[in-house]
């Protein structure tokens, strides 16, 4: 399950105040279960990028898109090495034109995903040029990646690009990759993290918590599960 600090209309509020979200492993059961999540009230739905053990996070995001008409949608988290910044921003894309408005992704260095794997994570050098990148494509911006340029090149029925609308969390703990956050993204992506300074959480308007568990007990308060 993830919180969010964000403002919200009040479909998947908390009597807290915080939007409520669910974490979904990526699998080809996962559309029918958003489904289910979003007729629950539940705010948005996050996928796990895992490759390595689950069909591909865009694919199943957009079976997911046919099946919802309100729950938000997005990758949580997103791992750039997995992939090149074209590839995201053309799934992205895709997805908010299946979804339009309820899009958001989230990246993280890997440090599970690419360990998972057998490599270790991106620096944070390597994640500021990703994002970067992955941004100024969704603007239709011609950009350099690798030392050669590039854009998206859509059909005339699909736009270049996407308004930069998609809202960007990243997934960050320490005092470097909280300043990237907060210089390149919406809000930052804490997953399982007890203890959260608010010093790092004020800094955001916009703060995804995640927190192991599913379904809160008779009585219980939603501000224990941090």
């Amino acid at each position: 399950m993830t919180t969010s600090s964000s403002s919200s209309a009040t479909h998947g509020r908390s009597a807290a105040g915080l939007d409520v979200s669910a974490s979904f492993a990526t699998t080809l059961d996962t559309p029918e279960h958003i489904r289910i999540a979003e007729e629950l009230g539940f705010r948005r739905a996050w996928l796990y990028d895992t490759p390595q053990q689950s069909p591909d996070v865009w694919m199943v995001l957009a079976l997911a898109a046919e099946r919802t008409h309100r729950i938000g949608l997005g990758p949580g988290v997103l791992v750039p090495a997995l992939r090149h910044p074209m590839v995201n921003a053309g799934g992205a894309a895709a997805l908010e034109r299946l979804a339009p408005g309820r899009v958001a992704v989230a990246f993280g260095t890997g440090y599970t995903g690419r360990r998972a794997m057998g490599q270790q994570p991106v620096s944070w050098a390597y994640m500021t040029r990703y994002v970067t990148a992955f941004r100024a494509l969704l603007r239709g911006e011609t950009v350099e990646w690798e030392g050669s340029p590039m854009r998206m090149l859509h059909t005339p029925e699909h736009p270049r690009g996407t308004p930069d609308t998609i809202p960007v969390y990243i997934a960050a703990i320490g005092p470097k990759g909280t300043a990237i956050a907060e210089s390149l993204g919406d809000g930052v992506f804490l997953m399982g993290i007890p203890g959260v300074s608010e010093e790092v959480t004020k800094k955001f308007e916009n703060v995804v918590y995640g927190t192991a568990g599913s379904v809160l007990g008779d009585g219980e308060d939603l501000s224990r599960c941090f």
